[in-house]
Protein backbone atom coordinates (compact mmCIF):
# COMPACT_ATOMS: atom_id res chain seq x y z
CA UNK A 1 0.00 0.00 0.00
CA UNK A 2 1.46 3.34 -1.04
CA UNK A 3 0.65 6.97 -0.71
CA UNK A 4 0.73 9.56 1.99
CA UNK A 5 -0.37 8.58 5.50
CA UNK A 6 -3.99 9.35 6.14
CA UNK A 7 -7.32 7.73 6.85
CA UNK A 8 -7.94 4.28 5.46
CA UNK A 9 -10.54 4.42 2.73
CA UNK A 10 -12.98 1.62 2.00
CA UNK A 11 -11.37 1.21 -1.40
CA UNK A 12 -7.92 0.67 0.14
CA UNK A 13 -9.29 -1.75 2.74
CA UNK A 14 -11.04 -3.69 -0.04
CA UNK A 15 -7.79 -4.00 -2.01
CA UNK A 16 -5.85 -5.26 1.04
CA UNK A 17 -8.57 -7.74 2.01
CA UNK A 18 -9.16 -8.92 -1.56
CA UNK A 19 -12.89 -8.15 -1.47
CA UNK A 20 -15.17 -5.63 -3.08
CA UNK A 21 -15.69 -2.13 -1.71
CA UNK A 22 -19.36 -3.02 -1.27
CA UNK A 23 -18.39 -5.92 1.00
CA UNK A 24 -16.22 -3.63 3.11
CA UNK A 25 -19.11 -1.20 3.48
CA UNK A 26 -21.42 -4.02 4.53
CA UNK A 27 -18.94 -5.22 7.19
CA UNK A 28 -18.38 -1.74 8.61
CA UNK A 29 -22.08 -1.06 8.90
CA UNK A 30 -23.01 -4.45 10.32
CA UNK A 31 -22.32 -3.62 13.98
CA UNK A 32 -23.84 -6.73 15.54
CA UNK A 33 -22.79 -9.26 12.88
CA UNK A 34 -26.40 -10.09 12.07
CA UNK A 35 -26.00 -9.90 8.27
CA UNK A 36 -25.81 -13.58 7.34
CA UNK A 37 -24.78 -12.69 3.78
CA UNK A 38 -21.26 -11.93 5.04
CA UNK A 39 -19.25 -15.10 5.73
CA UNK A 40 -17.22 -15.06 8.94
CA UNK A 41 -14.00 -15.58 6.98
CA UNK A 42 -14.72 -12.51 4.83
CA UNK A 43 -15.60 -10.43 7.87
CA UNK A 44 -12.33 -11.45 9.52
CA UNK A 45 -10.30 -10.53 6.41
CA UNK A 46 -11.80 -7.05 6.44
CA UNK A 47 -11.12 -6.63 10.15
CA UNK A 48 -7.54 -7.80 9.70
CA UNK A 49 -7.00 -5.44 6.79
CA UNK A 50 -7.98 -2.50 8.99
CA UNK A 51 -5.89 -3.69 11.92
CA UNK A 52 -2.73 -4.41 9.94
CA UNK A 53 -2.84 -1.29 7.81
CA UNK A 54 0.07 1.11 8.11
CA UNK A 55 -2.36 3.98 7.76
CA UNK A 56 -4.25 5.70 10.58
CA UNK A 57 -7.71 4.20 10.41
CA UNK A 58 -10.78 6.31 11.04
CA UNK A 59 -11.71 5.73 14.73
CA UNK A 60 -15.38 5.33 13.89
CA UNK A 61 -14.62 2.79 11.15
CA UNK A 62 -12.41 0.76 13.47
CA UNK A 63 -15.10 0.68 16.14
CA UNK A 64 -17.75 -0.38 13.63
CA UNK A 65 -15.44 -3.21 12.64
CA UNK A 66 -15.18 -4.27 16.28
CA UNK A 67 -11.60 -3.08 16.72
CA UNK A 68 -10.07 -1.01 19.48
CA UNK A 69 -8.41 2.25 18.50
CA UNK A 70 -5.73 1.81 21.17
CA UNK A 71 -6.61 5.34 22.26
CA UNK A 72 -7.35 5.90 25.96
CA UNK A 73 -8.82 9.20 27.09
CA UNK A 74 -7.82 11.25 30.12
CA UNK A 75 -10.32 13.75 31.49
CA UNK A 76 -9.63 16.07 34.43
CA UNK A 77 -12.44 17.97 36.13
CA UNK A 78 -9.97 20.63 37.24
CA UNK A 79 -7.01 22.16 35.45
CA UNK A 80 -4.22 19.61 35.82
CA UNK A 81 -1.13 21.29 34.41
CA UNK A 82 -0.90 24.43 36.53
CA UNK A 83 1.98 24.77 39.03
CA UNK A 84 -0.53 24.63 41.90
CA UNK A 85 -2.15 21.39 40.75
CA UNK A 86 0.91 19.44 39.61
CA UNK A 87 1.71 18.32 43.17
CA UNK A 88 -1.52 16.31 43.05
CA UNK A 89 -1.81 15.48 39.35
CA UNK A 90 1.87 15.05 38.45
CA UNK A 91 2.40 11.53 39.87
CA UNK A 92 -0.99 10.41 38.52
CA UNK A 93 -0.27 11.63 34.99
CA UNK A 94 3.20 10.10 35.14
CA UNK A 95 1.73 6.74 36.15
CA UNK A 96 -0.87 6.92 33.39
CA UNK A 97 1.77 7.74 30.78
CA UNK A 98 3.97 4.81 31.79
CA UNK A 99 1.04 2.39 31.89
CA UNK A 100 -0.19 3.51 28.46
CA UNK A 101 3.27 2.95 27.02
CA UNK A 102 3.41 -0.57 28.44
CA UNK A 103 -0.05 -1.33 27.00
CA UNK A 104 0.90 0.02 23.58
CA UNK A 105 -1.84 2.66 23.74
CA UNK A 106 -1.96 6.36 22.94
CA UNK A 107 -3.41 8.92 25.34
CA UNK A 108 -5.96 11.53 24.34
CA UNK A 109 -6.08 14.40 26.84
CA UNK A 110 -9.55 15.98 26.70
CA UNK A 111 -9.08 19.72 27.03
CA UNK A 112 -11.64 21.17 24.60
CA UNK A 113 -14.23 21.55 27.35
CA UNK A 114 -13.35 24.81 29.15
CA UNK A 115 -12.85 25.06 32.91
CA UNK A 116 -15.75 27.16 34.19
CA UNK A 117 -16.04 28.11 37.88
CA UNK A 118 -13.16 25.76 38.64
CA UNK A 119 -14.61 22.70 36.93
CA UNK A 120 -14.68 21.14 33.48
CA UNK A 121 -17.83 19.53 32.09
CA UNK A 122 -17.43 15.98 30.79
CA UNK A 123 -20.41 16.12 28.45
CA UNK A 124 -19.69 19.57 27.09
CA UNK A 125 -20.55 19.93 23.39
CA UNK A 126 -16.84 20.20 22.55
CA UNK A 127 -15.74 17.02 24.35
CA UNK A 128 -14.85 14.30 21.83
CA UNK A 129 -15.24 11.45 24.30
CA UNK A 130 -16.16 8.81 21.72
CA UNK A 131 -12.84 9.12 19.91
CA UNK A 132 -11.32 7.04 22.72
CA UNK A 133 -11.95 3.38 23.52
CA UNK A 134 -12.42 4.40 27.14
CA UNK A 135 -11.48 7.13 29.58
CA UNK A 136 -9.73 7.69 32.90
CA UNK A 137 -11.38 10.39 35.03
CA UNK A 138 -9.34 12.53 37.41
CA UNK A 139 -10.61 15.11 39.86
CA UNK A 140 -11.02 15.85 43.53
CA UNK A 141 -14.74 16.27 42.91
CA UNK A 142 -16.74 14.60 40.15
CA UNK A 143 -20.25 15.04 38.83
CA UNK A 144 -22.58 12.23 39.93
CA UNK A 145 -24.79 12.68 36.87
CA UNK A 146 -21.77 12.27 34.59
CA UNK A 147 -20.85 9.02 36.33
CA UNK A 148 -24.41 7.70 36.14
CA UNK A 149 -24.62 8.50 32.43
CA UNK A 150 -21.32 6.75 31.66
CA UNK A 151 -22.48 3.65 33.54
CA UNK A 152 -25.90 3.70 31.83
CA UNK A 153 -24.32 4.00 28.38
CA UNK A 154 -21.81 1.21 29.14
CA UNK A 155 -18.95 3.47 28.08
CA UNK A 156 -15.70 2.04 29.51
CA UNK A 157 -14.23 4.36 32.13
CA UNK A 158 -12.37 4.28 35.44
CA UNK A 159 -12.34 7.05 38.04
CA UNK A 160 -9.21 7.71 40.07
CA UNK A 161 -10.18 7.90 43.73
CA UNK A 162 -13.08 6.36 45.63
CA UNK A 163 -16.43 7.65 44.36
CA UNK A 164 -19.72 7.96 46.24
CA UNK A 165 -21.40 10.73 44.23
CA UNK A 166 -23.88 8.16 42.94
CA UNK A 167 -25.17 4.71 43.83
CA UNK A 168 -24.32 3.51 40.31
CA UNK A 169 -21.51 0.90 40.13
CA UNK A 170 -18.69 3.28 39.26
CA UNK A 171 -15.34 1.63 38.44
CA UNK A 172 -12.56 3.24 40.45
CA UNK A 173 -9.06 2.77 41.85
CA UNK A 174 -8.16 4.85 44.87
CA UNK A 175 -6.25 5.08 48.13
CA UNK A 176 -7.70 4.01 51.47
CA UNK A 177 -7.42 7.37 53.25
CA UNK A 178 -9.72 6.19 56.03
CA UNK A 179 -7.36 3.42 57.08
CA UNK A 180 -4.33 5.70 56.85
CA UNK A 181 -6.02 8.36 58.97
CA UNK A 182 -6.92 5.81 61.62
CA UNK A 183 -3.33 4.57 61.83
CA UNK A 184 -1.93 8.10 62.18
CA UNK A 185 -4.41 8.87 64.96
CA UNK A 186 -3.33 5.68 66.75
CA UNK A 187 0.25 6.90 66.53
CA UNK A 188 -0.76 10.25 68.06
CA UNK A 189 -2.26 8.39 71.03
CA UNK A 190 0.94 6.37 71.46
CA UNK A 191 2.86 9.64 71.66
CA UNK A 192 0.63 10.84 74.48
CA UNK A 193 -1.65 13.27 72.64
CA UNK A 194 -5.18 13.64 73.96
CA UNK A 195 -6.52 16.53 71.86
CA UNK A 196 -5.99 17.16 68.16
CA UNK A 197 -7.29 20.03 66.03
CA UNK A 198 -8.06 18.95 62.46
CA UNK A 199 -7.97 21.73 59.87
CA UNK A 200 -9.91 21.21 56.68
CA UNK A 201 -11.75 23.09 54.01
CA UNK A 202 -15.44 22.53 53.40
CA UNK A 203 -14.82 20.13 50.52
CA UNK A 204 -17.56 17.68 49.69
CA UNK A 205 -15.40 14.94 48.19
CA UNK A 206 -15.28 11.20 48.98
CA UNK A 207 -11.71 11.37 50.29
CA UNK A 208 -12.59 14.31 52.54
CA UNK A 209 -15.52 12.33 53.89
CA UNK A 210 -13.29 9.28 54.40
CA UNK A 211 -10.91 11.32 56.56
CA UNK A 212 -13.74 12.79 58.62
CA UNK A 213 -15.34 9.37 59.07
CA UNK A 214 -12.04 7.98 60.38
CA UNK A 215 -11.74 10.96 62.74
CA UNK A 216 -15.22 10.11 64.03
CA UNK A 217 -13.89 6.64 64.88
CA UNK A 218 -10.82 8.01 66.70
CA UNK A 219 -9.63 6.05 69.75
CA UNK A 220 -11.47 6.94 72.96
CA UNK A 221 -8.28 8.37 74.45
CA UNK A 222 -8.10 10.99 71.68
CA UNK A 223 -10.45 13.93 71.10
CA UNK A 224 -10.24 15.27 67.54
CA UNK A 225 -11.98 18.57 66.79
CA UNK A 226 -12.57 19.29 63.08
CA UNK A 227 -12.25 22.98 62.22
CA UNK A 228 -13.16 24.47 58.84
CA UNK A 229 -10.71 27.13 57.67
CA UNK A 230 -10.77 29.75 54.97
CA UNK A 231 -8.01 31.81 53.37
CA UNK A 232 -7.40 33.85 56.54
CA UNK A 233 -5.66 31.83 59.26
CA UNK A 234 -4.80 34.80 61.49
CA UNK A 235 -7.11 33.64 64.30
CA UNK A 236 -5.66 30.11 64.32
CA UNK A 237 -3.42 30.64 67.41
CA UNK A 238 -6.48 31.59 69.45
CA UNK A 239 -8.42 28.61 68.12
CA UNK A 240 -5.61 26.22 69.06
CA UNK A 241 -5.28 27.77 72.51
CA UNK A 242 -9.02 27.43 73.21
CA UNK A 243 -9.05 23.82 72.01
CA UNK A 244 -6.17 22.76 74.22
CA UNK A 245 -4.78 20.76 71.30
CA UNK A 246 -1.19 19.56 71.42
CA UNK A 247 -1.28 18.49 67.79
CA UNK A 248 -2.61 20.12 64.64
CA UNK A 249 -3.45 17.96 61.64
CA UNK A 250 -4.58 19.25 58.25
CA UNK A 251 -6.18 17.77 55.17
CA UNK A 252 -3.10 18.40 52.97
CA UNK A 253 0.54 19.37 53.26
CA UNK A 254 0.06 22.91 51.97
CA UNK A 255 -2.56 23.73 54.59
CA UNK A 256 -0.44 22.44 57.45
CA UNK A 257 2.55 24.43 56.14
CA UNK A 258 0.43 27.61 56.11
CA UNK A 259 -0.82 26.84 59.61
CA UNK A 260 2.73 26.31 60.90
CA UNK A 261 3.75 29.77 59.69
CA UNK A 262 0.88 31.36 61.61
CA UNK A 263 1.29 29.26 64.75
CA UNK A 264 5.10 29.44 64.99
CA UNK A 265 5.03 26.99 67.92
CA UNK A 266 7.68 24.23 67.73
CA UNK A 267 6.07 22.42 70.66
CA UNK A 268 2.99 21.58 68.58
CA UNK A 269 2.90 18.31 66.69
CA UNK A 270 1.99 18.73 63.04
CA UNK A 271 0.82 16.27 60.40
CA UNK A 272 -1.05 16.16 57.10
CA UNK A 273 -3.64 13.51 56.28
CA UNK A 274 -2.24 13.38 52.76
CA UNK A 275 0.93 12.83 50.72
CA UNK A 276 3.91 14.56 52.37
CA UNK A 277 6.90 13.60 50.21
CA UNK A 278 9.13 16.64 49.76
CA UNK A 279 7.39 18.73 52.43
CA UNK A 280 9.31 20.12 55.40
CA UNK A 281 8.47 22.58 58.17
CA UNK A 282 11.30 24.51 59.80
CA UNK A 283 13.76 22.00 58.38
CA UNK A 284 11.82 19.07 59.86
CA UNK A 285 10.24 16.38 57.70
CA UNK A 286 6.47 16.56 57.74
CA UNK A 287 4.46 13.65 59.14
CA UNK A 288 1.61 12.27 57.08
CA UNK A 289 1.20 9.66 54.34
CA UNK A 290 3.21 8.16 51.53
CA UNK A 291 0.62 7.23 48.92
CA UNK A 292 1.14 5.01 45.85
CA UNK A 293 -0.30 7.50 43.37
CA UNK A 294 1.66 6.21 40.38
CA UNK A 295 0.48 2.69 41.18
CA UNK A 296 -3.11 3.94 41.45
CA UNK A 297 -2.84 5.48 37.98
CA UNK A 298 -1.27 2.36 36.50
CA UNK A 299 -3.94 0.09 37.98
CA UNK A 300 -6.69 2.44 36.80
CA UNK A 301 -5.40 2.21 33.23
CA UNK A 302 -5.02 -1.58 33.48
CA UNK A 303 -8.60 -1.87 34.78
CA UNK A 304 -9.81 0.37 31.95
CA UNK A 305 -8.11 -1.86 29.39
CA UNK A 306 -9.75 -4.89 31.00
CA UNK A 307 -13.20 -3.27 30.79
CA UNK A 308 -12.62 -2.36 27.15
CA UNK A 309 -11.54 -5.87 26.16
CA UNK A 310 -14.31 -7.64 28.09
CA UNK A 311 -17.93 -7.70 26.85
CA UNK A 312 -20.17 -5.49 29.01
CA UNK A 313 -22.33 -8.45 30.03
CA UNK A 314 -19.24 -10.09 31.60
CA UNK A 315 -18.12 -7.08 33.66
CA UNK A 316 -19.76 -8.63 36.72
CA UNK A 317 -16.74 -10.92 37.03
CA UNK A 318 -14.31 -7.99 37.31
CA UNK A 319 -13.39 -6.29 40.57
CA UNK A 320 -14.21 -2.75 39.46
CA UNK A 321 -13.70 -0.91 42.78
CA UNK A 322 -10.27 -1.10 44.33
CA UNK A 323 -8.59 0.71 47.24
CA UNK A 324 -4.82 0.54 47.60
CA UNK A 325 -2.96 0.84 50.89
CA UNK A 326 -0.40 3.58 51.53
CA UNK A 327 2.02 4.06 54.40
CA UNK A 328 2.02 6.33 57.42
CA UNK A 329 5.10 8.55 57.22
CA UNK A 330 6.34 9.45 60.71
CA UNK A 331 8.34 12.59 60.08
CA UNK A 332 9.99 14.88 62.61
CA UNK A 333 6.90 17.06 63.13
CA UNK A 334 4.90 14.45 65.06
CA UNK A 335 6.55 14.55 68.46
CA UNK A 336 6.04 13.11 71.91
CA UNK A 337 3.66 15.23 73.95
CA UNK A 338 5.77 17.62 76.00
CA UNK A 339 9.03 16.85 74.20
CA UNK A 340 10.73 15.02 71.37
CA UNK A 341 10.46 11.43 70.33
Amino acid sequence: MTGKPGKVTQREIARIAGVSQTTVSMVLNDRDGSNIRIPDATRERVRRAIEQSTYVADPAARRLAGLDNKILGVFTYESALTPESMDFYGPLLNGIERAAESLGCDLLFFTSSPVEEGRRRLFHRNTRLRLADGCVLLGQQMDGEDLERLVAESFPFVAVGRRDETDAPVPYVGIDYGALTGRLLDRAVELGHEKVLYLHRDLNSPTARDRLAAIGRAPGALAVAPFIVGDDLSDLPQVVARSGATAVFAEDAFLVEDAALVLADPSLSLAALAEVRGHRIGGRTLSGFHTPRQQVAAEALALLQQLISTPAEEHGGIEIQRLLQGEVALGETLILRGGTR
